[in-house]
C-alpha cells in the first residue's frame, strides 16, 4: 500500500510540473473566509465547540446522586482506612507477658517501640467472618518451626488486639497483634474446626 501511494504521489507531482509550464497564467487566488465548522477548535465560538472540550462541574455527579444511594457510600479517609482481609495474613501475634485475667487497655499509649517483654508466639493466617460480615476470629498459627509443630487455634477479637506503632501512618507495617495469654495458654485451646469454615 505504501509504494502504490508513493508512486501515485510522484506522478501526480509529475503531471503538475508539466501542466504548470503549458498552462496560461491565471487570476490571483483569493483568499476565503473558512466556514465556522471547519475552524480549528481554539477559533471556534464556544456554543460551536464540542460538549467534551466544555468545562464542567465534578461535584455534579455527586450532587445528582441519588439519596437513596447515599447509604450505599461507605467513607473512607487517612484517619478511617478499610482494611482488607489479606492484610491481615502473616501478621505477627505477640504475648505481653501478663496474666489472661488482666483486662486489655484499648486506650493504652504503646508509642513507637515494641515493648522489650513482649515475645512472638505466632502469626496470623487468616480472618473468618459471620454471614452478616463481623470478624468472628483470627486463625493464628501458634508456636512450630518453619511450619512443623504449630497449633492452629482460632482466636476472638477480644483476645487478639491490634497495636499499631507507627507514628506516621494508622495501621502501618509496624502494627501487630498482642495478647495477654502466654503462648502455653494458647497451645492448650483446641485446633480450629477448618471444617466449619466456608473456603
Amino acid at each position: 500500500m505504501k509504494t502504490l501511494m508513493m508512486t501515485t504521489a510522484a506522478a501526480l507531482t509529475l503531471s503538475t510540473a508539466a501542466f504548470a509550464q503549458t498552462a496560461a497564467p491565471t487570476e490571483p487566488m483569493t483568499t476565503e473566509t473558512m466556514p465556522a465548522e471547519t475552524m480549528p477548535a481554539e477559533t471556534m465560538p464556544a456554543e460551536t465547540m464540542p460538549a467534551d472540550t466544555m468545562a464542567t462541574d465534578p461535584m455534579a455527579t455527586d450532587a445528582a446522586m441519588d439519596p437513596a444511594m447515599e447509604e450505599a457510600v461507605v467513607p473512607m479517609s487517612d484517619t478511617n482506612p478499610g482494611i482488607s482481609a489479606s492484610w491481615f495474613q502473616d501478621k505477627a501475634i505477640y504475648t505481653t507477658n501478663q496474666p489472661s485475667t488482666t483486662a486489655w487497655d484499648d486506650n493504652a499509649d504503646w508509642g513507637t517501640e515494641l515493648p522489650g517483654d513482649w515475645n512472638q508466639i505466632g502469626e496470623v493466617s487468616d480472618v473468618v467472618l459471620s454471614g452478616d460480615g463481623q470478624v468472628m476470629g483470627y486463625i493464628v498459627d501458634i508456636g512450630g518451626f518453619l511450619g512443623l509443630g504449630e497449633h492452629t487455634v482460632m482466636l476472638s477479637p477480644d483476645v487478639a488486639n491490634l497495636v499499631d506503632f507507627d507514628a506516621n501512618v494508622l495501621w502501618g507495617d509496624d502494627t501487630v497483634f498482642a495478647t495477654n495469654y502466654t503462648q502455653e495458654e494458647l497451645e492448650a485451646l483446641p485446633e480450629v474446626e477448618m471444617d466449619y469454615i466456608l473456603e
